[in-house]
């Protein structure tokens, strides 16, 4: 029960953040497929951002991930802060609605951001299918 609240909590509040934030600065990010976003993650001045639960990334991540960035955890506020503004982040979760909210608020606050529209999920099935 408490970590429901604690979810409903943050994922309001990220929700405000993200609205308010989109809103005053017009920001904006950009939803990739599997194949530009593989393109994008090649480049240097990239860092790859899971914001899924620390137990969905140790099931597996995405090869050469930086950061694994909860975004249901209380100290995400601070935490998405620590990330240098020059590199564009490059997130992804699960399905590609949790990226999505966090690359709203990342964009909103002055970062360069991309997401993967399909989530790790659609990265595993579209490298299996090949």
């Amino acid at each position: 029960m408490k970590s429901r609240i604690i979810f409903l909590v943050v994922a309001s509040l990220l929700c405000l953040t993200a609205c308010s934030s989109v809103r005053r600065s017009r920001a904006t990010f950009h939803s990739l497929n599997v194949e530009a976003f593989e393109r994008i993650i090649q480049k240097e001045n990239v860092l790859l951002v899971d914001v899924r639960t620390a137990e969905e990334h140790a099931k597996g991540a995405i090869e050469g991930t930086y950061l694994n960035l909860d975004v249901r955890s209380s100290t995400f506020f601070s935490d998405y802060r620590t990330l240098p503004k020059d590199k564009t982040i490059a997130l992804y979760c699960k399905g590609g609605g949790r990226s999505k909210q966090v690359a709203g608020v990342l964009a909103g606050n002055g970062y360069k951001v991309v997401e993967l529209a399909v989530g790790y999920d659609g990265w595993v099935k579209h490298h299996n299918e090949q």
